[in-house]
């Protein structure tokens, strides 16, 4: 599974990941992703096939819903409540969620979704 952090996300939590072996990336380490509408980086990440982490599920979710709706598929999205923390105290509970994630849906979550608990 290949994952893309939204940009509210540090890119310190992709680091983290692949000092693990696993494969993310940050929209904030894609300059031309950087700060890009959220269709634009749903886009990006489904051509890399690579499911999005997001806390924006208010905007994610109905624009994954309608590429769905139009027979287009996307990579997934894992999705954060907005509640929890993205201070730099949370990096590690985060890089651990979504390293569970990942593990657990190798071959990724095309065309669904999981919430980070």
């Amino acid at each position: 599974m290949k994952v893309l952090l939204d940009e509210h996300f540090s890119p310190a939590i992709a680091h983290r990941l692949r000092e693990r072996g696993l494969d993310v990336e940050a929209v904030v380490e894609w300059s031309d992703l950087a700060e890009k509408p959220d269709r634009e980086v749903l886009d990006s990440a489904n051509r890399e096939g690579r499911a999005v982490v997001t806390n924006n599920i208010k905007d994610f979710r109905p624009i994954a819903a309608e590429r769905l709706a139009e027979g287009r598929g996307h990579a997934g999205l894992i999705l954060v409540q907005a509640s929890r923390g993205r201070r730099r105290a949370d990096t590690g509970r985060l890089a651990d969620a979504i390293e569970t994630v990942m593990r657990e849906h190798p071959d990724g979550i095309a065309g669904s979704e999981r919430w980070l608990s």
